[in-house]
C-alpha cells in the first residue's frame, strides 16, 4: 500500500526568520464556520521550515510580508532529551513554496 505525507497550505506571510542552516517562515490560514447561528472565524499560524538552500534564498529575495503564498510540505517527526526529559516536535517541511501574489503594502505603485 502507497502512504502520502503532504500538507498543503494558501496563506498569508507573517515573517520570514533566517537561521543557520534553514529558513522559518510563518504562514497564517484563515477559517470560517457557523455556530448557534453566529459566523465565527480564526487564524492559524503555521511554522513552515524551508532547507533547501536555493529555495530559502529565493524566498528571502521575492517574498515579503503579507504576501499570498502556496506550499507543498511534508510533516516531520521528531524527539530529543531535555534536561532528562523527552521533547518531541512536529516540522512542516517545505517542498513547494509558490508565491501567488504580493501583498498591496509590498506592490509597486
Amino acid at each position: 500500500m502507497r502512504t502520502v505525507n503532504r500538507h498543503t497550505l494558501l496563506g498569508h506571510v507573517g515573517n520570514i526568520v533566517p537561521l543557520k542552516n534553514a529558513l522559518k517562515v510563518n504562514v497564517a490560514t484563515n477559517r470560517e464556520w457557523q455556530a448557534d447561528g453566529e459566523r465565527k472565524s480564526a487564524t492559524d499560524w503555521v511554522q513552515v521550515t524551508v532547507l533547501d538552500k536555493k529555495q530559502a534564498e529565493w524566498i528571502e529575495e521575492n517574498v515579503g510580508q503579507g504576501d499570498l503564498v502556496y506550499v507543498e510540505a511534508r510533516i516531520s517527526n521528531s524527539s530529543y532529551d531535555k534536561d532528562g526529559e523527552q521533547v518531541y516536535a512536529t516540522d512542516v517541511i517545505a517542498q513547494l513554496f509558490n508565491l501567488v501574489s504580493k501583498s498591496r503594502a509590498h506592490s509597486p505603485s
